[in-house]
């Protein structure tokens, strides 16, 4: 995908308001992504399945419980088509590898999810979070 396409993605993002996705928010959406993509964002926002995890050292990783899992999503990463990453297999294929979408349903939620303030936010220190990457991470099966 070029790369001015994702800056019109990010910057339609970035005009949702904190009060909400708006009809008119919601019009500016489907200018850039499918709507079954952003119709299951949406749902991951209304079943409460984005969770913030902050450290005290202001270290931020988020989870979505997704359909399949919960996946690890990470955003901001750097200015670029890797931005973001989520380590759903619709990611990997459809974005990095095929490069079909802009991004996945379960970066597409944790932005919004962003922008509304409605992230389910959990305090941690470094070590209980290093503890929990390191568990969902040896325990894949």
């Amino acid at each position: 995908m070029p790369l001015s396409i994702l800056q019109l993605a990010d910057a339609i993002i970035d005009s949702v308001e904190p009060t909400g996705v708006t009809d008119d928010a919601l019009h500016r959406l489907q200018a850039v992504f499918p709507d079954s993509l952003i119709l299951a964002a949406l749902d991951i926002i209304d079943r409460e399945n984005v969770i913030k995890y902050e450290t005290i050292s202001g270290h931020v990783h988020y989870e979505v419980a997704g359909s399949t899992g919960t996946h690890t999503v990470n955003i901001g990463l750097s200015l670029g088509p890797a931005s973001s990453f989520c380590s759903c297999p619709a990611y990997i294929y459809s974005v990095l590898l095929y490069k079909t979408h802009l991004m996945c349903k379960h970066v597409l939620a944790v932005r919004l999810a962003e922008r509304i303030r409605v992230c389910n936010r959990r305090a941690m220190g470094q070590e209980e979070l290093a503890v929990t990457l390191q568990h969902r991470y040896t325990n894949v099966s």
